[in-house]
């Protein structure tokens, strides 16, 4: 018996992984997946660089950490990760003190990707 799920369609990406962001420039760097946030960031300079857009929102984030909410702008991007390209809004943040200068959430990972540690 075969047992087909939407699993097989899915890419497989590493916690840390090449991406290219894409916007009227296209840049390349390494993301982080990140199961447990909810929504995609992308660093300021990133952003401008890659010149994403159009401004489409504000968000409102809380950080557990704080217990305080910020707003963050909202941008359409699009992603080209493991050889597929993704369309989503991200929210704009300062990411200077991460490494990782995106966070690839929840919202693109769950129909598109899985994540594998060991990768």
């Amino acid at each position: 018996m075969v047992i087909r799920c939407d699993f097989m369609k899915k890419r497989v990406v590493g916690l840390i992984d090449s991406i290219s962001v894409i916007g009227k420039n296209k840049v390349n760097v390494l993301a982080k997946f990140d199961t447990g946030a909810k929504r995609t960031s992308v660093d300021y300079k990133v952003a401008a660089k890659a010149m994403i857009g159009p401004i489409v929102g504000v968000v409102r984030t809380v950080q557990t950490s704080s217990k305080k909410g910020t707003r963050r702008a909202v941008a359409k991007a699009k992603f080209s990760i493991a050889g597929k390209n993704v369309i989503a809004d991200v929210n704009l943040t300062d990411r200077s003190h991460s490494k990782q200068k995106v966070l690839i959430g929840r919202d693109i990972i769950k129909k598109n990707f899985v994540v594998d540690l060991e990768k």
